[in-house]
């Protein structure tokens, strides 16, 4: 076994070099111990505007990326430690998250923690979630990851988290929120993300020598590759998001706009603007100025911000672009 010991708290850097390692990484087991810094990562399969309250994200700095594993969203930071376990898939074996969360549970257990496995792939501590955990098999190898709860900002998880589903009408996998809980709220002295994994290490590694595995510069340079053109990209992490309809109605001063619009890709594919406010002239070239653009605020705002909106008194452009949020 061999760990790769990672100092990044950049989510785009950490997926890339958990993708790196498992494509390319054969005949070993390895773990690796990593942090990401105010960060939402979505699960493969998920819609991320259905997931995450992208606006309330952009005001607190979160990022959002996209994992290449199933399941929930999950938010990250300096608080949160995650551990990746990868070996070779053998299907004849019993690789389901038992295995894997075996080494966790003990290592939780050396420093008084009383952990235990809730419902298929998460831990507990009297019934409140401590952490979450994926799969996903590649080239003959399986990723099994997770999060460790330590310290995280828990207000901001639920603020972040909250997104607005109930507009949104989705063939996206939703999250199932459950009730999650710090593991220092059940310690008497708090840990830290260095003492967990020194605990981790020793359990993954039991009596055996830790065998540590430094990156050269030529795979640096991959996975910065990686990182750059898949992780960070807006493609990735909001184009690949299930397709989905989308209603949302608001009430202003001057009336009420109704915005309903098809997304694919992370494309507006048709729109739709109802309302009740008073107008000089149609809507019709609003909604033909967003079609085919991508479902963001930033993009929506230069597709109708040369419009003379006093042509239907009073609506002003912030408003109009909240109701696309």
């Amino acid at each position: 076994m061999k760990y790769i010991q990672n100092s990044s708290t950049d989510p785009y850097f950490n997926l890339a070099l958990e993708e790196h390692v498992l494509n390319t990484f054969f005949g070993d087991d390895l773990l690796l111990l990593w942090q990401n810094d105010n960060t939402v990562v979505i699960g493969k399969h998920q819609n991320a505007v259905e997931e995450v309250n992208i606006k309330r994200a952009e005001e607190l700095g979160v990022k959002v990326v996209r994992r290449n594993t199933g399941g929930g969203a999950v938010y990250h930071d300096m608080g949160n430690l995650n551990f990746s376990f990868i070996t070779d898939w053998e299907p004849d074996k019993d690789m389901g998250y038992d295995t894997f969360l075996m080494p966790v549970i003990q290592a939780l257990s050396k420093l008084g923690v009383d952990a235990e496995k809730m419902g298929r792939n998460d831990l507990g501590i009297d019934g409140k979630k401590i952490s979450g955990s994926a799969q996903c098999v590649s080239k003959g190898r399986i990723l099994h990851h997770g999060t460790l709860l330590i310290s995280s900002e828990l207000d901001v998880m639920a603020d972040i988290l909250n997104a607005k589903t109930g507009k949104i009408a989705s063939k996206g996998i939703k999250s199932v929120r459950s009730r999650v809980a710090n593991i220092n709220d059940y310690v008497k002295e708090p840990l830290d993300a260095k003492h967990l994994k020194m605990a981790l290490i020793a359990s993954f590694f039991g009596s055996g020598s830790v065998d540590e595995f430094i990156l050269d510069g030529a795979q640096m340079t991959e996975i910065e590759k990686l990182a750059r053109e898949k992780y960070s990209s807006w493609d990735w992490n909001y184009g690949k998001s299930a397709d989905y309809s989308y209603i949302n109605a608001k009430l202003f001063q001057y009336g009420m706009i109704e915005v309903r619009m098809d997304v694919r890709n992370g494309v507006i594919e048709r729109c739709k603007i109802f309302g009740d406010f008073l107008a000089l002239v149609g809507v019709e070239d609003l909604e033909n100025a967003v079609i085919g653009r991508r479902a963001e605020r930033r993009e929506l705002k230069q597709a109708l911000e040369g419009f003379e909106l006093q042509r239907y008194y009073g609506v002003l452009l912030d408003d109009l672009l909240e109701c696309f949020e």
